[in-house]
């Protein structure tokens, strides 16, 4: 495990997020195109906007693709939060989460365990010093 493959867990867990939002906020239209009209405010005259949409099998497509990124993105996840389950130690696996979870600082990680920042940082720099750390991964 490296430090670089863990500081992607937090922007991996949004884009998640992001791609669960929109897989269930794609839209579906049965053409390729669906016009429509809609008052202009601005003149009070009613003026004609286009609604673009994916034909069926557009839809399908596209849904599955994201749907493949989502479960390549989620195992990515389940990965890295197996091995941080692996941190025997419980203050350092709940350092580990403050800060590559959460995306908390060493200063917001050390006011809210009640340690001097100087303290989180020689933890996390012994944890990563040691040579456990690749041994947690295998």
């Amino acid at each position: 495990m490296t430090k670089e493959r863990l500081k992607k867990l937090k922007a991996l867990i949004k884009e998640a997020e992001h791609l669960e939002e929109q897989i269930r906020d794609l839209p579906f239209r049965t053409g390729p195109y669906v016009a429509d009209s809609a008052k202009d405010y601005r003149t009070g005259f009613p003026r004609t906007i286009l609604i673009r949409g994916y034909s069926a099998e557009g839809y399908y497509k596209l849904k599955r693709r994201l749907g493949e990124k989502l479960c390549s993105i989620q195992a990515e996840i389940a990965d890295l939060e197996q091995w941080l389950d692996g941190v025997e130690d419980p203050q350092t696996r709940d350092i580990l989460r403050l800060q590559y979870v959460n995306g908390l600082t060493q200063e917001e990680i050390a006011e809210e365990l009640g340690y001097s920042r100087a303290a989180i940082a020689q933890r996390l720099k012994r944890f990563w010093d040691s040579e456990n750390v690749t041994d947690l991964y295998k």
